[in-house]
């Protein structure tokens, strides 16, 4: 009968609108969740009921019903955060983290991430952060855990030096020693050792505006010097203006223990990055001085750009690209499942993750030092609960009032 219907009715619409007052809650509680995305409700009405009217057949509705609850994958703040690993997501996309013991993927939109004692980025549940490596300064192979090793960084023995000089031209030759000029400079070998390069010019007694040209490595053994072009005399010869003329692009042989490095050094006194060695009537001095070598390094600190690229610094100067963060997307995101902790997985609606490097394919791009906020405006869920407790009391009228005709109708009988 009419009335049994009216109170199945209202019975429907307060189920759904306590649901829909379970999602507003829900929304409210993660105000403060990194990266959460908040719920919307829809609604549908019942399939209806055929009555007989005096018009002929009518429909009557049978109450409501939640037709689906989806996420809102609206953009979230940014707030600055003071840890280097901490990223978020700027557009569309998703981390992509994975559960150790089970192998597991899960997809999420909170950066909070840290390294743990095995040098491994992980979010808060100790999940793995998955990245590409980055090989010859770019990304290859397939995703893989994040692993920031502790190791030193490799040395690289010295195969270049540029020396920039100012020889004075009142020194003299004649004197006993002659006037000389020593210039010092650190190289490396293969295993990183630091070593010490002396060059020493001493002005010619014979020749005017040269100067002799010899070396020792770590003040005991001397240097063999050639030509780099393989001909000629290795003095620095020149001109009566104090402009070099002649050499000052040798082959240094530092072949003597305890050195190991590969092949001769190249030591460029013109032309350099620092200018060219001159003879001015001015003290001999260093102008510029440089060497591409260094020793081995420890890691100082790790820091991602916005490519999602996270680089070690290390103590010998070196910045080296490490890994390079994946983004997932997906065609349905808001099929998505939410298994807690802020993390999401796929299903059949959703679709296959679609993967790449940030600000590529449609992903978004990274931003470091920040974290995500939560999309939940405060101001419209307050306006929604609001309405949902409206509607959810005028039902529980709907079921009250058809209860008092019931009894109505039953006390006829009486």
């Amino acid at each position: 009968m009419s009335i049994s219907s009216a109170m199945y009715t209202g019975l429907t619409g307060l189920s759904s609108f306590g649901e829909a007052m379970g999602v507003i809650g829900d929304n409210i509680a993660n105000l403060s969740t990194t990266g959460f995305k908040y719920s919307q409700v829809n609604f549908e009405d019942l399939m209806a009921q055929t009555v007989s009217t005096g018009s002929g057949p009518g429909q009557e509705g049978r109450g409501v019903r939640i037709s689906q609850i989806t996420p809102i994958f609206s953009q979230g703040s940014l707030e600055t955060s003071a840890d280097s690993v901490d990223v978020a997501i700027t557009g569309t996309g998703f981390l992509i983290v994975k559960e150790t013991n089970t192998g597991a993927v899960y997809y999420t939109r909170d950066g909070n991430f840290s390294l743990n004692k095995d040098g491994y980025l992980v979010n808060a549940h100790g999940y793995r952060v998955q990245g590409k490596q980055m090989v010859n300064g770019s990304a290859s192979g397939t995703d893989t855990d994040i692993v920031i090793s502790q190791n030193y960084s490799p040395p690289q023995p010295t195969e270049n030096l540029e020396m920039v000089l100012n020889l004075d031209s009142n020194a003299d030759g004649t004197l006993t020693p002659p006037d000389s000029y020593s210039s010092a400079l650190a190289v490396y070998d293969s295993q990183g050792n630091s070593h010490t390069v002396n060059m020493t010019f001493t002005k010619s007694a014979t020749l005017a505006n040269t100067w002799e040209v010899t070396g020792t490595l770590d003040g005991t053994y001397a240097i063999t010097i050639t030509n780099h072009s393989g001909a000629g005399s290795t003095d620095l010869v020149f001109d009566s203006s104090g402009a070099m003329t002649s050499d000052g692009d040798y082959d240094l042989a530092l072949t003597s223990p305890p050195m190991s490095l590969a092949g001769t050094v190249e030591l460029k006194m013109k032309g350099t990055s620092g200018g060219s060695t001159t003879q001015y009537a001015a003290s001999s001095v260093t102008n510029y001085a440089s060497q591409d070598g260094y020793g081995p390094g420890y890691l100082e600190g790790v820091s991602i750009n916005n490519e999602g690229i996270i680089t070690g610094t290390y103590s010998n100067g070196q910045i080296t690209p490490l890994y390079q963060l994946t983004l997932a997307r997906f065609n349905s995101p808001t099929k998505l499942a939410r298994e807690g902790s802020n993390l999401y997985t796929e299903t059949q609606d959703s679709g296959v993750a679609l993967t790449g490097a940030p600000s590529t394919n449609g992903l978004g791009s990274i931003t470091s030092n920040s974290l995500e906020q939560s999309n939940v405006d405060l101001g419209e869920q307050f306006v929604h609960m609001i309405i949902y407790q409206r509607a959810f009391q005028a039902n529980s009228r709907i079921i009250t009032t058809s209860d008092t005709l019931m009894e109505e109708t039953l006390a006829l009988k009486r």
